[in-house]
């Protein structure tokens, strides 16, 4: 698909992935529907994009909300022929002391946001009869990392649907592609749920989100089913799936969570 004035709409458009994604696609013209519930950033992002971009704000974690964002993009373009799922929450706990409302509200951002979403703008893609859904996802989705088990299973969830959506979607003119970032350098872990204490003796440098937008925008191209960041990124999950006993002591050995360090709760990994 070419992105030249196609109506793209992007969830979690106000920073990081989802505004570097904005910007590329704006300049290859198409027009940018921006949402996310920060509606300055909104704004002065739309702002930026000179013409190409519109501003919605809205809660994808609310039904409602999702539905009133999609019916007013139809009224404005009268079509949705891209939808970016990007909106996204991190969360940062071990397995053993994960809070249920920690995990259910990434729950309701990461996979029912993106339900409500494609549920809402199906039927108007198949009146159409062409479209395309991406699901931003992770690395983590096929393989966890220590102390990050509750955002991994929020991904893991989101791909199973996406695998499942494509093949029901299959002759339809709609695509289905799951994107697949590693580390990026966003302020995402920041803001995430949890205790925020999990330390890497590796922390490796992470990509920009202009080089995720990048890959974003070469799969509304090429619709792939799966698009991966880097071939690193790549690599180092084959290996994992592969060799899973190795891939369980590295991960032992490079992750530590820092309140079992300093409190002597056995969370941290003796192999140190």
């Amino acid at each position: 698909m070419d992105p030249v004035g196609k109506v793209v709409l992007i969830t979690g458009a106000s920073s990081g992935i989802g505004a570097a994604t904005a910007r590329a696609l704006a300049a290859a013209g198409a027009h940018v529907v921006l949402t996310a519930r920060d509606s300055a950033r909104l704004d002065a992002l739309a702002r930026e994009l000179k013409g190409r971009g519109r501003a919605i704000p809205a809660n994808v974690a609310d039904p409602i909300e999702v539905q009133h964002l999609v019916a007013e993009v139809i009224t404005t373009y009268q079509c949705v022929d891209v939808v970016i799922n990007n909106a996204g929450v991190g969360l940062a706990s071990p397995v053993a002391c994960v809070k249920p409302e920690d995990l259910r509200a990434a729950l309701d951002v990461n996979l029912f946001g993106p339900l409500y979403l494609t549920q809402a703008v199906l039927p108007h893609m198949r009146n159409k009869g062409r479209g395309q859904i991406i699901f931003v996802s992770s690395v983590v989705g096929l393989r966890a990392l220590p102390y990050a088990g509750g955002y991994a299973a929020t991904k893991a969830a989101l791909d199973r649907l996406s695998e499942a959506l494509r093949v029901e979607l299959r002759g339809s003119g709609i695509t289905v592609t799951l994107v697949r970032p590693g580390t990026t350098r966003t302020a995402f872990n920041t803001r995430r749920l949890g205790v925020h204490s999990d330390h890497r003796r590796f922390n490796p440098p992470g990509v920009a989100p202009e080089r995720v937008a990048q890959t974003i925008v070469r799969a509304i191209r090429r619709e792939p089913r799966v698009a991966y960041v880097t071939w690193s990124d790549r690599l180092t999950l084959w290996m994992a799936l592969l060799l899973p006993r190795l891939a369980d002591r590295l991960l032992a050995r490079l992750f530590v969570w820092r309140d079992a360090e300093e409190k002597g709760v056995p969370y941290a990994n003796p192999e140190r």
